[in-house]
């Protein structure tokens, strides 16, 4: 039936000589494509400039009902033609995405709750001026409750927003899939996960824009895809070293996919810098790929970022990282692979290091690791 409306829609096209105005077809070759692709090219075309002329996003996909996988290449590569013929596209960077992502969600919050944006909060959300457009966008897009729209062309300036407010907004994204209950562990500038019950957790992608701040702040949670539910079950405060915790339960049989924004105000430390305190960490566990050792305050967390698996893994603790700019020194006593530290404690990362292991060969090797400040 999908076949049989395209290539219809085609013949018509072909008996009366196209459309006319501003939905003029894209020609395909027929001397080297079938009538058949030729006919999901056309009919991706038509809807392409049918969503830019009503400013609907860039989406070939709500259209899925139209083509089978074996033409959707055809079907898409129409769609974007009569999409660009209205509305020029360029393709975004993931952090471009996700600032005007985040703005959209906070937009869409304040419209809910309040019906009033905000005045004297920073309006590019803390993020530069490279990026801070998209932030604005997504907010304004946000709070006037319009489809998002992505891969389109910004221009203009940094305007001051219009409310009240104190700090730049930091964000937070995670994807991935859940079966039953885990949680989203937030500290500093990372993002760590631990399985609860079921059968884990997998994550997908991750950013965190801006530090969830060494000082009482509060964080927000919002659950973009998947069944279940999303908690935040712990804010950040002196007794738990300034950690969030979000859980998310999956309450069905089997995995799904889940997504989550978060957001708090204010990063970095505000208040005076603590005294240096000497420590060391005495770091074990076996790697395949690359772990992260992350270290904050008389807190040590190991994160597995890629490879099948981080297991054994075991440390000791004397001293404390203390909330001021630091220099730490890590030595491989064992293993096979490179031991870096990646970040150095300091003020806009929340006094938080993190010691780099990888593991460059096939398989799993055994690693000792000396951290020293």
């Amino acid at each position: 039936m999908k076949r049989l409306i395209v290539f219809t829609s085609l013949l018509f096209v072909l008996a009366f000589g196209g459309i006319t105005g501003s939905a003029q077809i894209s020609r395909c070759d027929g001397n080297t494509t079938s009538p058949i692709k030729c006919g999901f090219y056309e009919e991706g075309y038509q809807d392409g400039v049918a969503d830019a002329t009503r400013s609907r996003s860039n989406d070939y996909r709500r259209y899925r009902s139209k083509y089978d996988s074996q033409y959707e290449s055809f079907y898409r590569n129409g769609y974007s033609a009569g999409f660009d013929s209205v509305r020029p596209t360029v393709r975004w960077t993931n952090s471009q995405r996700s600032a005007y992502d985040s703005g959209y969600t906070i937009g869409q919050n304040d419209r809910r709750n309040s019906g009033q944006t905000r005045e004297s909060q920073n309006p590019m959300g803390g993020y530069d001026q490279n990026i801070g457009l998209y932030f604005q966008q997504g907010y304004s897009d946000g709070f006037s409750n319009r489809p998002r729209t992505y891969d389109v062309v910004l221009t203009g300036t940094i305007y001051p927003p219009p409310g009240g407010g104190g700090g730049a907004v930091n964000t937070a994204i995670w994807n991935g899939q859940v079966d039953d209950r885990a949680e989203l562990i937030i500290r500093g500038n990372t993002i760590t996960t631990r399985n609860v019950s079921g059968n884990g957790i997998i994550t997908t992608f991750q950013q965190v824009n801006g530090t969830l701040p060494r000082r009482p702040t509060t964080i927000s949670a919002r659950k973009t895809n998947g069944r279940g539910d999303v908690f935040v079950i712990q804010q950040p405060a002196a007794n738990n070293n300034f950690t969030a915790i979000v859980q998310i339960y999956d309450n069905d049989g089997g995995q799904d996919n889940y997504g989550v924004e978060m957001s708090w105000t204010g990063g970095g430390w505000t208040g005076a810098e603590e005294s240096y305190r000497s420590g060391s960490v005495s770091w074990r566990g076996r790697v395949d790929g690359t772990v992260n050792i992350i270290i904050a305050g008389s807190d040590v967390q190991s994160e597995d970022i890629s490879g099948s698996g981080l297991s054994g893994t075991s440390f000791y603790l004397t001293g404390y990282l203390a909330n001021r700019t630091g220099s730490l020194r890590a030595t491989r006593r064992n293993g096979r692979g490179n031991v870096t530290v990646i970040q150095q404690p300091a003020r806009d990362n929340g006094f938080i290091a993190i010691v780099q292991i990888t593991d460059p060969r096939s398989g799993s090797d055994n690693y000792q690791v000396d951290i020293n400040w």
